[in-house]
């Protein structure tokens, strides 16, 4: 999907802004059974993940931190996506999304939410900001 830059700038304030001014479960979790960083250091994004698993699927998913519009929208959306399905089903999203992500041209078709991420992978050099929580997960989840 080739997006010119004012239909990018359109994306960002329809859906990125919304979201990161209105994120999905956003505040600590002290008592959750998992718990990860996902960290940037070259910008400083920093979100921390509060996973709680039961019977191997996402029960009640939070994060908090800081980071940058795109960074926490992504989070937002991600945590979304994984609540209350299984460690496995996540694994294949993550891996899947991330393909798409990262690829030239998109081979798969996704929700309006995560086809969005995948059209502002070109705003502004920004795909590291995308990325951030999903590869945080996914390392998480492919280390057992």
């Amino acid at each position: 999907m080739v997006v010119t830059k004012e239909e990018v700038q359109a994306l960002y304030k329809a859906h990125i802004l919304p979201e990161n001014n209105n994120p999905y479960h956003f505040e600590a979790k002290d008592n959750a059974s998992t718990s990860l960083d996902a960290y940037n250091p070259m910008c400083g994004d920093k979100f921390q993940l509060h996973l709680n698993v039961k019977d191997d699927t996402f029960d009640t998913v939070h994060f908090h931190g800081f980071g940058c519009a795109i960074s926490k929208a992504s989070t937002s959306i991600l945590l979304r996506k994984i609540e209350g399905i299984s460690k496995v089903d996540a694994i294949a999203l993550c891996e899947k999304f991330l393909k798409n992500l990262t690829e030239d041209n998109q081979v798969d078709e996704f929700d309006k939410e995560l086809n969005t991420l995948i059209a502002l992978k070109h705003f502004d050099g920004r795909i590291d900001c995308i990325k951030l929580p999903w590869e945080a997960l996914l390392a998480h989840l492919m280390k057992g």
